[in-house]
């Protein structure tokens, strides 16, 4: 909302620059501190610093105008003004969904998170999540395990990566296709107060965010009011009863949050918020089409095993015949392409199309 507030006043973000935090804060809605910032941070000179000091460490900085600054994240309330990013830029604007929750999870806790992680990134989908310790870490391991995308928002600047046990696995999102980002400038240490602004991002580059476990008092709560705020899912994973470490997910699920116990049930919700979208649908169906699910690139086992399947039904044993793949590798194949909604499990062993 600053963003556009700013550019609303002035023609556009760029304009502010070397303005005096008197006359930025003349600017009804961006009050002293926002206006303090933003007459410490638009300064030509620090800009061409940015510039350099990115182009020396292999960072790319996009801004709110650039045409690669993500959709989603360009259309919450508050997006931010530029996005420092490590890795790959398209990372950002992909079909993306958060899996976040508490730093210090259970077993159950760790564990469900990254098989879900796993699973949706096997999928197709890119995990983002916050590289914080606990379910987080949990999240981003699950996506790189399946040799998926996975998007780490930091809460603060990239050369204050916190916490710093995490730093070989940000080098591994990287190389596997993903990307670490920062609204922060070079030098910004995370604090009490960029944790919560972080969160945003994290909810506004998703299509919906799924907690997995988090206590009533976890920063975790804060993503979720982030993504209710921003019109996204917010799902939950419930845990026991006489747990706190699942207590807030409770609470969400209480208040209307979707109730998750499988990864089937993410993707189900996904599609059924793009089927509540049939302006959009009749307008450009090429586009609605694409964007409800993600690009299936199928291996060739699957590539074999699909093309077995009838429209009507096949069994099972027949794809093992027809396949020549052994019962274990043909049934592993068949919830692989269920959870990318290609085909549906049925009962007596059999398998449709969807």
């Amino acid at each position: 909302m600053t963003a556009r507030r700013v550019a609303d006043a002035l023609g556009s973000v760029a304009a502010a620059c070397g303005r005096s935090a008197q006359e930025l804060c003349a600017i009804p809605g961006v009050g002293d501190e926002r206006a303090a910032l933003l007459a410490r941070e638009l300064i030509p000179e620090r800009a061409e610093e940015e510039l350099e000091r990115a182009s020396q460490t292999g960072v790319t900085l996009v801004t709110w105008l650039d045409d690669a600054y993500p959709a989603l994240l360009k259309a919450i309330a508050d997006p931010p003004l530029v996005l420092y990013v490590a890795g790959e830029v398209p990372a950002l604007d992909t079909l993306s969904v958060a899996i976040v929750g508490t730093r210090h999870p259970t077993m159950y806790g760790r564990e469900t998170a990254q098989r879900f992680s796993y699973q949706l990134a096997a999928a197709g989908y890119t995990v983002v999540s916050g590289l914080a310790e606990g379910i987080d870490t949990a999240a981003h391991v699950g996506a790189l395990k399946a040799k998926g995308r996975t998007v780490a928002v930091l809460g603060g600047a990239l050369d204050c990566l916190y916490p710093k046990s995490n730093t070989g696995l940000a080098r591994e999102i990287v190389a596997g296709g993903g990307a670490v980002v920062s609204e922060y400038a070079f030098g910004r240490q995370p604090d009490y107060q960029t944790f919560p602004m972080r969160n945003r991002i994290v909810s506004g580059l998703s299509k919906g965010v799924l907690v997995v476990e988090a206590p009533t008092k976890s920063g975790t709560l804060i993503t979720a009011n982030w993504a209710a705020d921003q019109n996204r899912s917010v799902m939950a994973v419930p845990g026991r009863v006489d747990s706190g470490a699942s207590a807030g997910c409770h609470k969400l699920l209480k208040e209307g949050a979707k109730l998750v116990t499988a990864v089937e049930d993410v993707v189900e919700e996904l599609q059924d918020l793009f089927a509540a979208r049939p302006a959009r649908a009749a307008a450009r169906p090429a586009e609605a089409a694409e964007a409800a699910r993600p690009e299936p690139g199928l291996s060739a086992e699957e590539r074999a095993v699909l093309a077995g399947v009838a429209e009507e039904g096949t069994h099972v044993d027949a794809l093992i015949r027809s396949t020549g793949l052994a019962a274990g590798k043909v049934n592993a194949v068949l919830v692989g392409l269920q959870i990318r909604r290609q085909v549906r499990l049925l009962p007596g062993g059999f398998v449709k199309r969807v």
